[in-house]
């Protein structure tokens, strides 16, 4: 008689997300050509050709590996590397009109404003490719981030269940905790695209084990009355003063 092993606490199993997410994020940031070309570009180019999975994610992971991409060949002397940073901006705009536009299929109009916001703010996102990694030059950008942190949760649980909320509140909150633990905002930008693209890889491969193992009713719960209007609203001002506030530090400094 076979005995299936216990599932893990909850608690343990995120944490143990977390610290993939973080680790996956750290070695492929820092390591354009082997570690960033092996996770991040030759993994999700075998996934997107073989996993079946929605347009959105395809879609997701497709910008995040052109962008991966662009750093291998900026390393080898294959792009202008004044050019890069401003490219994954692009990238990144692209991303949050994608999203923005799915956001408006779902009704859910208080994010498209975010979404907005974050899109009409977001050339304070200037920056440098350093040799190996690139990092960006203007601090007032870390509120810009933390808006973005909330408009993507806040898309993310309307476009899917309520175990992928829960895992991306790992995801998300990956590299602010590397900006913090680094005592450097200008990390921000690459940390985040490495993590969505690691979260990217096991979404798409294990996302019926995410699904089974990550439903918590509480978390649930949450998410319902963070949906109604009055929240949404909430979080929709929350979000575009701290856009204002971006513009108006970056304008300062």
């Amino acid at each position: 008689m076979s005995m299936k092993p216990a599932p893990l606490p909850q608690s343990i199993l995120f944490e143990i997300i977390l610290a993939v997410i973080v680790g996956g994020t750290v070695i492929t940031a820092f390591s354009p050509l082997y570690g960033n070309g092996i996770i991040n570009v030759v993994v999700p180019i075998v996934i997107l050709l073989v996993l079946k999975a929605d347009f959105f994610e395809k879609m997701k992971l497709s910008t995040l590996l052109i962008g991966r991409i662009l750093v291998v060949v900026t390393f080898l002397g294959f792009f202008p590397d004044n050019w890069l940073v401003p490219t994954i901006v692009w990238l990144l705009r692209l991303n949050i009109l994608e999203a923005a536009l799915t956001d408006y299929k779902n009704r859910s109009y208080y994010n498209v404003i975010s979404g907005i916001a974050l899109l009409g703010s977001s050339f304070v996102l200037q920056g440098e490719w350093l040799g190996t990694y690139y990092v960006t030059t203007n601090e007032a950008m870390i509120y810009w981030a933390i808006a973005y942190t909330l408009w993507n949760w806040n898309f993310v649980i309307y476009q899917f269940k309520q175990q992928i909320g829960f895992y991306h509140m790992a995801v998300l909150i990956a590299p602010m905790l590397i900006v913090l633990g680094a005592w450097n905002p200008g990390l921000w930008l690459i940390m985040r695209a490495n993590s969505l693209t690691v979260a990217g890889i096991f979404q798409i491969s294990c996302k019926s084990y995410l699904e089974q193992n990550l439903r918590n009713d509480s978390l649930a719960s949450f998410i319902a009355a963070v949906k109604r209007k009055p929240t949404q609203l909430v979080v929709m001002v929350v979000n575009v003063l701290l856009c204002v506030l971006t513009l108006v530090l970056a304008g300062i400094g």
